[in-house]
């Protein structure tokens, strides 16, 4: 089961790794990203920085719909994580689950701040990227901005649209 879905550009880390993985009680990590899947380094580098007891598979968007929906993943707690909103909308596309999706550090990195819309101090989006959030909040996905467990949580939407 996704306890929730992630997007953060730097994918398994502190806040990640320790912070959200201990107030979510995840047994699993999965970062959901064909490129990274195939990058043997980068990939090693991910798991390295899961914590102690928690197992991080950097996976295939498709190998990942196939774990979540494999009935062994029901009794997990599975936190999901891309780099970018496209991953997750293709990932909730392959399974039934609707867990929240929280935006909280994306966009700073690769390209220009000025081709991206400034929606909070640490995210930024394109004009893909709104759509693409949008037809996420369409398939019936709560989106949130909390950057840290303790944050408070904010309606992405509404952030998003300037409300």
């Amino acid at each position: 089961m996704i306890s929730m879905l992630r997007v953060d550009d730097r994918l398994i880390h502190g806040q990640v790794a320790v912070m959200w993985s201990k107030q979510l009680a995840v047994t699993r990590i999965i970062v959901a990203n064909d490129e990274i899947a195939a990058n043997e380094l980068q990939a090693s580098a991910l798991k390295m920085a899961a914590p102690a007891g928690v197992k991080a598979a950097i996976l295939p968007v498709e190998k990942a719909q196939g774990i979540i929906n494999d009935p062994r993943s029901e009794g997990m707690k599975i936190l999901t994580i891309s780099n970018n909103p496209q991953d997750l909308r293709d990932v909730l596309k392959g399974v039934s689950e609707r867990p929240v999706l929280n935006i909280a550090n994306y966009g700073r990195i690769g390209g220009s701040l000025a081709d991206k819309k400034k929606i909070t101090e640490t995210v930024y989006l394109t004009q893909e990227d709104i759509e693409t959030v949008r037809e996420i909040h369409d398939m019936g996905v709560e989106i949130i901005y909390q950057p840290l467990p303790n944050d408070p949580r904010e309606d992405f939407m509404k952030l998003m649209e300037g409300k």
